[in-house]
């Protein structure tokens, strides 16, 4: 055995005794000197005040209605000024709807899909939309997300406008 190995030996066997005295050794049931014990009465006074003040504080529940109805599905867009509505179709559809070449609105570019459970995301121009969601300010909205395109709508108009799914490569000149 080498000396490496009985030091091993030596500590383990000291921390075993020292383990066997402490477990059945002499019990104490008081303090240790040096030690004063002090009351739970003042941390349980002041725990009881603060829990009494925030049942009586009526601010949280404004931020509990402010955070359910931030929550909540928005019917128009608060940031818009126009009437766009955030719903799958416009307010007045027309059935028969024509449609719009691509290149009336060049600007835009359809680069990425996403589906999480039911909901669909389009990636247009870098920033996420779902179905519903007003583009620009100019009344444009996204009406319906499928994997290869995506169709832009306006309200009150029946024309469409397709964006086919551009990939990565072809946006950067690979």
């Amino acid at each position: 055995m080498s000396i490496r190995e009985k030091i091993i030996v030596s500590v383990m066997a000291a921390a075993v005794l020292l383990g066997g005295y402490l477990y059945v050794g002499p019990v104490t049931t008081g303090s240790r000197p040096g030690v004063e014990k002090q009351s739970d009465g003042p941390a349980f006074d002041f725990a009881q005040k603060v829990i009494q003040q925030l049942k009586e504080d009526t601010s949280l529940t404004r931020d509990l209605f402010t955070i359910r109805s931030a929550e909540r599905k928005w019917e128009k867009d608060p940031f818009l000024k126009n009437d766009t509505l955030l719903s799958d179709s416009p307010k007045h559809e027309n059935p028969d709807n024509a449609t719009v070449s691509t290149d009336t609105e060049s600007d835009w570019v359809y680069t990425g899909f996403i589906e999480v459970g039911a909901q669909r995301l389009a990636i247009i121009n870098g920033m996420e939309y779902t179905s519903g969601d007003a583009i620009d300010g100019q009344g444009y909205y996204v009406r319906r997300i499928h994997p290869g395109q995506v169709e832009i709508g306006k309200p009150n108009t029946p024309g469409v406008i397709i964006l086919k799914l551009t990939e990565n490569e072809a946006i950067s000149g690979k």
